[in-house]
């Protein structure tokens, strides 16, 4: 479970990459910090996909940590647990397809709009990493230590 883990905690430190100027582009969260006026910031549909990613980006971090201590702690981790990890993944990888090809509806000048967000090479990157760390759960047949 150590790869599964890292594979998870992984994305949400490779993001801080997105917050500054990197050939990588924006990641799934750089419009959050990119747009200097607040009052702009808010009308967005990228701020609004940053702060829903940054958010799920979060909920990784601590699924990773999770599969990382409670073995540690002698906690088995069940078919739940596992299930739980690749719903997360799932999730992520489904609201990155929709935000990228039509997006999703968020606030705007003149009201709701569907705004698609711009497909860079770290967004690519952190949602494949988490896809494979999905793709990596498994159960520990029983044992309560990572297998």
């Amino acid at each position: 479970m150590r790869l599964p883990a890292l594979l998870f905690i992984l994305p949400f430190f490779l993001q801080l990459l997105g917050f500054g100027d990197t050939p990588l582009g924006g990641g799934l969260c750089g419009e959050v910090f990119r747009l200097k006026d607040p009052a702009l910031a808010l009308r967005t549909p990228g701020f609004w996909y940053g702060l829903l990613f940054m958010v799920l980006l979060a909920l990784e971090l601590g699924y990773g940590l999770s599969l990382l201590l409670l073995p540690l702690l002698e906690v088995r981790l069940g078919a739940g647990w596992v299930r739980a990890g690749r719903y997360l993944a799932g999730t992520l990888f489904l609201l990155f397809l929709l935000t990228r090809t039509t997006g999703l509806p968020a606030p705007g000048p003149g009201g709701w709009v569907l705004e698609p967000a711009p497909l860079d090479p770290l967004s690519l990157l952190l949602v494949g990493l988490s896809l494979l760390g999905a793709l990596l759960l498994r159960e520990n047949g029983g044992h309560g230590t990572p297998a």
